[in-house]
C-alpha cells in the first residue's frame, strides 16, 4: 500500500479489491482487464485523504474506493 521507504526485509502491503483478489475470485484477471486494463492497476492515494478518514472512524473496518474516469472517491464501511 506505501511507496515510502521500507525498513529492511519488510516487503510492501498489497491490497487487492474483493472483485480482483486473486484468491477469492476465479474471475478476478478478466474483471480486472475488463475494468481497469491491462496494466498493473496501481493507483496511488496521498496518505492526508486517509488519515482524516481513520481518525475519526474507529469502528470501520474496510475502505471504499470508487474509481471513474475522472475522480476517486473514497468512503469507510463498518462490517
Amino acid at each position: 500500500m506505501s511507496n515510502g521507504r521500507l525498513a529492511d526485509g519488510d516487503r510492501p502491503l498489497v491490497v487487492y479489491s474483493d472483485e480482483c483478489h486473486p484468491v477469492g475470485n476465479p474471475d478476478w484477471f478478466h474483471y480486472k482487464h475488463r475494468h481497469f486494463g491491462g496494466d498493473d492497476g496501481i493507483e496511488f492515494i496521498d496518505a492526508e485523504r486517509l488519515i482524516p478518514l481513520f481518525d475519526r472512524n474507529f469502528c470501520c473496518t474496510h475502505l471504499h474506493v470508487r474509481l471513474t474516469e475522472t475522480e476517486i472517491s473514497l468512503s469507510l464501511i463498518a462490517r
